[in-house]
């Protein structure tokens, strides 16, 4: 079965029913593959919320129990991820440090990432497997 990884903008969409994404969620829906998401992905949803820069419909505190539903399982940023990111190389004109943390987890939990990000095919080449929605 393939694993994927979704990319905070594209959780974002699915929280949002946003119709870029209906492939991705037919395929959580219905079990085409195992679904992950990166506790990198919450944090930054938090600072956006906080700051103001996104509106969620669902409160905070029910979101861990909308990820469960929808088969979107919640991993933790650790050790294994942690040494990928320092083998990363650092690309000028992709500096986000949330984006590069949710890099090396995929790479590390050998996931394909789904983003929108088309700065995420600079890392290919050192390991990920990246699907631009």
């Amino acid at each position: 079965m393939k694993r994927f990884f979704v990319d905070t903008c594209v959780l974002i969409w699915i929280m949002q029913e946003d119709s870029r994404v209906d492939d991705v969620y037919y395929n959580m829906q219905y079990y085409q593959g195992d679904f992950y998401i990166s506790m990198e992905s919450i944090t930054e949803m938090v600072f956006l919320i906080q700051s103001g820069k996104l509106k969620i419909n669902i409160p905070f505190p029910t979101m861990l129990k909308y990820f469960e539903q929808i088969n979107l399982k919640v991993l933790d940023f650790d050790l294994k991820a942690l040494n990928v990111l320092f083998s990363l190389p650092f690309f000028k004109q992709h500096n986000d440090p949330k984006d590069r943390n949710i890099i090396a987890h995929a790479i590390a939990e050998n996931c394909n990432l789904i983003s929108s990000d088309q700065n995420f095919q600079l890392y290919e080449p050192y390991g990920l497997s990246y699907t631009e929605v």
